[in-house]
């Protein structure tokens, strides 16, 4: 009889033949490196270089925008990370195959004929306090699906363009009494990675967690992303990183938690910016030297007094 052939391991069934040139790991703003993007570039396995701007084609090739994403990438010498030369080459060995990168976004681009009044005038009009621009929210990491509903229906109500869910632990909702799919989009990603890759351009993220500036002291940026936190976990550290404003809630006394329900939270936060725009259009209508409500144009016009009296009853 035929000897037994012995069974492969499944360390051996699963190794990869082909050979490696590099690898290139490269993560998006909220994302840790263990958790990054892959790119396996093939080859035969010995010395191998590449210049910069063959890295970031890579990248292009799996799906990162490079108009809105620029990329920098871990210099061990410096023990940092440092902008990505295009025609700097880099090379890998059997000692080195890896290339961490790290995104950031882009610089907005500006019109190179731009002059000083031009200046002005955009940062005039981005000032403007009855500008409402658009927003979204979403939970990170969220495992319960009636909250997520609450959260959602409770978005459309307060004027939300979109919410969104990032690595939801449940399979789908049922708290959504109104049909709000009907009218409001809800987005869901498998991790940060491809939240981030998606997220509107313009409209920066605010975390909503323990320990940020009071909501009270807040103001909130014309467009806006709103990240809440898990039921759980609440938000990780690389999340709050990446965010640029960190918001929290307040209580009643400091010998109360104040970790919130995250529906609730959502909607606190949401409520907060409606009704600090309706205050702030309000104000804004009576300037020293407009003419008071029921007063004769270019006559009866406000007075520093009047103007701070306006904005305490408004």
């Amino acid at each position: 009889a035929a000897p037994p052939v012995a069974a492969a391991s499944p360390g051996a069934m699963q190794a990869d033949p082909r050979p490696v040139a590099a690898i290139l790991r490269y993560v998006y703003p909220g994302v840790t490196p263990k958790n990054g993007r892959v790119v396996v570039v093939e080859g035969d396995g010995g010395c191998f270089e590449m210049r910069g701007g063959e890295v970031v084609e890579r990248l292009v090739g799996d799906g990162v925008d490079a108009a809105r994403w620029d990329v920098r990438y871990y210099n061990k010498t410096h023990e940092g990370w440092m902008k990505l030369p295009p025609e700097e080459t880099f090379a890998f060995s059997d000692d080195r195959r890896m290339l961490e990168l790290m995104l950031e976004p882009a610089p907005e681009p500006r019109d190179a004929l731009e002059d000083e009044d031009d200046r002005r005038r955009r940062e005039s009009l981005r000032s403007e306090r009855s500008r409402d621009g658009y927003f979204g929210v979403g939970v990170v990491g969220g495992k319960n699906e009636h909250n997520n509903g609450t959260l959602w229906r409770s978005a459309w109500q307060l004027g939300c363009a979109f919410t969104f869910t990032v690595g939801a632990r449940f399979a789908k909702t049922s708290a959504d009494t109104t049909k709000t799919w009907t009218s409001l989009p809800a987005y869901d990603y498998e991790d940060f990675n491809a939240f981030a890759a998606a997220s509107p351009r313009g409209a920066p993220w605010v975390a909503v967690e323990m320990g940020g500036t009071p909501l009270a002291d807040f103001t909130h940026p014309d467009r806006a992303v709103y990240i809440l936190g898990s039921e759980d976990n609440g938000l990780p550290s690389s999340v709050l990183r990446a965010c640029a404003h960190h918001v929290s809630l307040p209580v009643a006394s400091p010998d109360r938690t104040s970790s919130f329900n995250v529906a609730v939270t959502g909607a606190l936060v949401l409520h907060d910016r409606l009704q600090k725009r309706r205050l702030g259009n309000e104000v804004a209508a009576v300037r020293e030297g407009d003419a008071l409500r029921g007063g004769r144009a270019g006559v009866d016009s406000a007075k520093p007094s009047q103007v701070i009296e306006a904005n305490k009853n408004a």
